[in-house]
């Protein structure tokens, strides 16, 4: 996976300085594991970015995959009935056919999806590759009622914290923490701010460009990935809405599981069938983007920083807190104004699939919002079955130019 994750959908050239940014990443990170870098790989958006940067190591989200060709190379050591994101990876890291999947390092891993803990016995079983296994609590809640969930998870934060630090040779202190949540925190905002454009029907950059923005920052070195963001929004506060045209299409919110970087087919359908997704709740977009780390003072633990952050965020699926995940997605949908919903999962994922059902009928219960099923495992061979569903939603739901 490289450049072409900015593609034709970069109309204004808005994306021009990230995709040059994307070239030369591979070349960065040659040079710096030269002098002693070291790059590690994590699936799950529960692994704190910060804890790696903090070690002085470089994070890339191993979520660039998507094409239906390295699935069947890893069938000698991984289920074909495992999630296709993960078995896809697997087989990129064994034909070396992906740089990113080929660079890292070592890898961590939760306990979010029983598939990512596979591979777990995967990569040290066959690669030889250090796992850093993060424990992720599934009873709690946002009134804070279970404090042995939040007791849980500090110590597994703190347990990857010190192991990541001997495995870098660098004690991780409190203050490389602090800075670390400090640079994550302004990419966070900045991104925030792009995912919020898509609010208005004359908007300078659609929800999908961002989300190819979202995907270059899990490869691209985060310090120059702040700076990208920057120059994005200088260009975008330059745009008036005035001379941008009004855009009619029907407006559409994705709900489901990760979206790869390579997986981008169904989203050419929806655009070709005239619709406009403008919002997600995906855990590659921005289902975690809503909270910031919060700085509860020099002199604090920034553990529990981390711990407020992550374990009370947005609750993935995995975690037991249906009424808020609904509660959550029913407020975007009305803010977004969205017309349907694209509900979006990975063949096997039974951690979304679950949900599937519930958040269906409370959106057309609440909102007289419908709901499209699609379920893929990256094969091509029902591309034209998908095109005439979407074509036939978008119609339903009054939105195809």
């Amino acid at each position: 996976m490289t450049v072409e994750i900015i593609n034709e959908v970069n109309k204004n050239q808005l994306l021009d300085s990230l995709k040059r940014s994307l070239e030369e990443e591979p070349k960065k990170i040659i040079e710096a594991k030269k002098s002693g870098k070291k790059v590690i790989g994590y699936f799950c958006p529960y692994v704190p970015e910060e804890l790696i940067i903090a070690a002085g190591m470089f994070p890339v989200r191993l979520v660039t995959s998507g094409k239906p060709g390295p699935v069947p190379l890893a069938e000698d050591s991984s289920k074909i009935n495992n999630y296709p994101s993960v078995i896809s990876c697997a087989g990129e890291k064994k034909t070396n056919s992906d740089f990113y999947n080929s660079t890292f390092d070592a890898i961590c891993v939760t306990s979010a999806h029983c598939d990512i803990r596979k591979i777990q016995e995967y990569r040290g079983g066959h690669s030889n590759l250090p796992v850093f296994p993060l424990g992720l609590p599934r009873t709690h809640n946002r009134f804070r009622t279970r404090p042995q969930a939040t007791e849980y998870f500090e110590n597994e934060l703190s347990l990857l914290s010190r192991r990541l630090g001997e495995f870098c040779g660098k004690k991780i202190g409190y203050r490389d923490i602090l800075k670390a949540m400090a640079l994550c925190n302004k990419i966070r905002e900045k991104m925030r701010f792009f995912y919020e454009y898509p609010l208005k029907e004359r908007s300078p950059i659609e929800w999908r460009e961002v989300l190819q923005i979202t995907q270059a920052g899990f490869l691209i070195n985060r310090f120059d990935f702040l700076k990208e963001l920057e120059k994005i929004e200088v260009i975008l506060k330059q745009k008036r809405a005035e001379d941008i045209p009004f855009d009619s299409r029907a407006r559409l919110m994705i709900v489901g599981s990760a979206i790869a970087t390579d997986d981008d087919a169904f989203l050419d359908i929806i655009s070709q069938a005239g619709g406009n997704v403008v919002t997600d709740c995906t855990c590659t977009g921005s289902i975690l983007l809503r909270k910031r780390v919060p700085a509860f003072g020099i002199m604090e633990n920034p553990i529990d920083s981390l711990v407020e952050r992550y374990l009370y965020n947005f609750p993935c699926p995995y975690i037991k807190d249906l009424p808020n995940r609904l509660d959550r997605m029913l407020k975007i949908a009305r803010n977004y104004r969205v017309h349907g919903l694209i509900y979006y999962n990975s063949k096997l994922c039974d951690t979304w699939r679950a949900d599937f059902k519930n958040i269906e009928n409370t959106f057309y219960q609440e909102l007289l919002i419908p709901t499209l099923f699609i379920e893929t495992d990256y094969s091509l061979s029902d591309v034209e079955t998908l095109k005439r569903r979407v074509e036939d939603f978008i119609d339903i739901i009054g939105g195809r130019l």
